[in-house]
């Protein structure tokens, strides 16, 4: 297959399927939540303003393109999400570099594509308004980078690299992970070969670009470890790896118990194709592989240095998405040592149709902890509205973690909500038509006149027994 159509097909495939996700999935509550928050504010101001740091929640880069992407399509939920679907775009494109330099048969590409790729969890964050899909975007735009500066240790392939990161980094702070470990990786690979006149002569780059990033950070950083927002995380780095596969697997279950089976396979591949690797004597290892595994196991260093130095917990759920192509790229750049062509085909298909099998738990989301409740608005709504009577409003109370997105709905959407008020702990208002909670809030709507209509997921669905004394009160 000719590059510039594996390269477009590879594109579009993508950039359809993170599309259509993003028109079709109900929004979720930080989505809600950056909208709400940041659709007016000035984020040019954030280098000192606190109100832009109360919360994790701003991940600069994408607050700043769901402006520019609102203010020119509206503010529907694909939208809002329009950039990250660029962005899934572009993911595709720097996966379909390495596969068409660094694989060597068209099946073995579309495998490596595959294995790159088609994550669910992954694919779902380019079709979200968030900055994780903009940061896994940033980090494979990186290895590609620095995969092509270690074959000419030119600059500008050095310079892409660092830009890709800082866009990371911008898009969201977990990105400094990624920052510190490509710096790490490129200081190895130029010791390893030898080049150390480069390491001041490029290292100045580094540096350059790593005092701006600290000016640029230090206030924003400071204010959300003040708030506690770093605080979330695993505590240990087998509960990190747990949690990551729990995540790929999206809630399906292979072979019994799917997070051990798992990662149990994952760990013979890994160390199957290493071995292969540096035991392979009938033909020179390719560079690539080597800076692959570097790449992993430095990042892998410094989240758990990072943990042993400042305490704070490892990456988990979305914060841990940027490891999937560090992961994966050593399994794919191993595919080339199949030298059997029948061994190939057969590995490589097994590989592929198992991947898009996976597909089939792309919706709904209730199996992932990230929106296991943002999922089923569509039935809760149709649950509201099932009276015959015209309504002009539904005065709805809620628990907090449902408030943003119904905030949004009611207003982005048109939806006819009336009374949403925000409330950590939930007080019950008996004026209420509805409320949506979920299962510890819900202990008290019998004794003040609710009773469980539905049960959606986990949502928990009151009506109120009275709805005349309700209509009355509005």
């Amino acid at each position: 297959m000719k590059q510039y159509r594996f390269r477009l097909l590879a594109m579009v495939s993508v950039g359809l399927f993170v599309f259509y996700r993003a028109v079709h999935l109900p929004i979720t509550h930080d989505e809600a939540s950056t909208w709400l928050n940041y659709r007016h504010l000035n984020l040019w101001s954030c280098l000192h303003e606190y109100f832009c740091w109360q919360t994790a929640n701003n991940h600069w880069l994408n607050s700043l393109l769901l402006q520019g992407s609102a203010s020119l399509f509206g503010e529907a939920p694909w939208a809002l999400r329009m950039p990250n679907c660029l962005a899934g775009m572009l993911y595709a494109l720097a996966v379909s570099l390495i596969c068409m330099r660094y694989l060597t048969t068209p099946v073995i590409r579309v495998a490596g594509f595959l294995l790159l790729t088609c994550h669910i969890y992954l694919l779902d964050f380019f079709s979200l308004a968030r900055g994780y899909g903009l940061l896994a975007c940033s980090v494979m735009w990186a290895i590609w980078c620095l995969i092509r500066y270690t074959e000419t240790y030119s600059l500008k392939w050095l310079g892409g690299c660092i830009m890709a990161l800082v866009l990371g980094v911008i898009s969201n702070f977990t990105g400094l992970l990624a920052f510190a470990s490509f710096g790490g990786a490129w200081l190895v690979v130029l010791i390893i070969s030898n080049k150390w006149s480069l390491i001041w002569r490029h290292g100045i780059l580094w540096l350059v670009i790593s005092i701006g990033l600290y000016f640029l950070l230090s206030y924003p950083i400071r204010m959300l470890m003040g708030n506690g927002e770093f605080a979330w995380g695993a505590p240990d780095f087998g509960e990190m790896i747990r949690d990551l596969f729990r995540n790929l697997l999206y809630g399906a279950t292979y072979f019994g118990n799917k997070t051990v089976i798992s990662i149990l396979a994952f760990v013979l591949l890994s160390v199957t194709g290493v071995a292969v690797y540096w035991g392979v004597q009938k033909r020179k290892p390719l560079p690539v592989m080597g800076v692959s595994i570097l790449l992993l196991l430095i990042t892998l260093l410094a989240i758990e240095t990072e943990h042993r130095l400042l305490g704070s917990n490892l990456p988990v759920g979305r914060k841990s998405i940027f490891l999937i192509p560090l992961l994966f790229l050593p399994l794919v750049l191993g595919l080339n040592f199949i030298r059997s062509k029948t061994s190939a085909l057969v590995m490589t298909g097994v590989i592929s149709i198992a991947l898009l099998f996976h597909l089939r738990f792309s919706y709904p989301w209730g199996a992932v902890r990230e929106w296991y409740f943002d999922a089923y608005y569509p039935q809760l709504f149709a649950e509201m509205r099932q009276p015959s009577t015209p309504q002009d409003s539904i005065r709805l109370g809620s628990s907090w973690l449902f408030n943003p997105a119904l905030q949004y709905y009611r207003s982005a959407q048109s939806m006819p909500l009336a009374g949403l008020v925000y409330q950590k702990k939930l007080v019950i208002d008996t004026t209420m038509e509805f409320y949506i909670v979920e299962s510890p809030d819900s202990v008290k709507m019998h004794e003040n006149g609710f009773s469980l209509v539905k049960s959606i997921g986990p949502c928990l669905v009151f009506k109120n027994t009275n709805p005349l004394i309700a209509r009355d009160n509005q």
